[in-house]
């Protein structure tokens, strides 16, 4: 029975050895001076910011529309928010392109980065506006007016311009996507009945949303009748 207490204190004395001789130190891997030799956490654990980007990452603004950021924020571990810096001159809207808001918070432990895509594309809005109008088409064939202004369309992937045609008005209606714009078939009505022109049409909007060039396919019929193909570049 003695020899039996004996061993019983042995592997108590033992065990308790083992746990006083454990390593100290960090065992948080967030940490910027995690120890992975650690065994218990002894408190010291420093951090640096962690930075969380608001809203959508990529995102989108179109050409010519000012870019506005919905920002970051900066947490640091058991200590609280930290400022957020970022570089948003580096945002050019004034021609497509992709470009890097970049943030940035920094305390005694050390910098964190985070980037947001921001995307510059052409949509609706860059697209709306007045223009002047250059035509390879004849006057009396396809009479496109001189100085017509974009509208907004029935949807944000569509333009317009009412009244399109000198003497007989009419629409033209431009679905959009991206820099590509097609025309869809048309039929506008000529005067005291005189027949109808028909058109449809593709083209493109140059990368800074100031000028769109569109091929034209056209036909009369009626008392006159024809058809061709023309080109318009409408300038802001």
């Amino acid at each position: 029975m003695k020899n039996l207490k004996i061993s019983a204190f042995a592997f108590l004395l033992a065990a308790t050895s083992l746990t006083s001789c454990k390593k100290k130190g960090c065992t948080d891997a967030d940490a910027v001076n995690y120890n992975s030799e650690a065994k218990k956490d002894d408190g010291t654990c420093n951090f640096k910011p962690a930075i969380t980007i608001v809203g959508a990452n990529p995102t989108s603004v179109n050409v010519g529309a000012q870019y506005s950021d919905a920002g970051a924020t900066a947490f640091v571990k058991n200590t609280g928010a930290v400022d957020v810096t970022t570089n948003l001159d580096n945002v050019n809207t004034s021609q497509t392109g992709s470009f890097d808001v970049i943030y940035t918070a920094t305390n005694s432990n050390g910098s964190t980065t985070a980037t947001r895509t921001v995307n510059v594309v052409l949509g609706q809005s860059s697209y709306l506006g007045n223009y002047e109008a250059s035509s390879s088409c004849g006057a009396t064939d396809f009479p496109h007016i001189d100085n017509p202004q974009v509208l907004v369309g029935a949807n944000a992937s569509q333009i317009k311009i009412d009244d399109a045609f000198t003497l007989i008005g009419g629409t033209i209606i431009m679905n959009i996507s991206g820099e590509n714009i097609t025309v869809p078939q048309t039929a506008v009505e000529l005067p005291l009945g005189a027949g109808a022109l028909n058109f449809n049409g593709t083209g493109t909007m140059n990368n800074t949303g100031t000028s769109m060039t569109v091929t034209y396919n056209w036909s009369r019929t009626g008392i006159i009748t024809g058809d061709g193909v023309c080109t318009v570049t409408y300038n802001k």
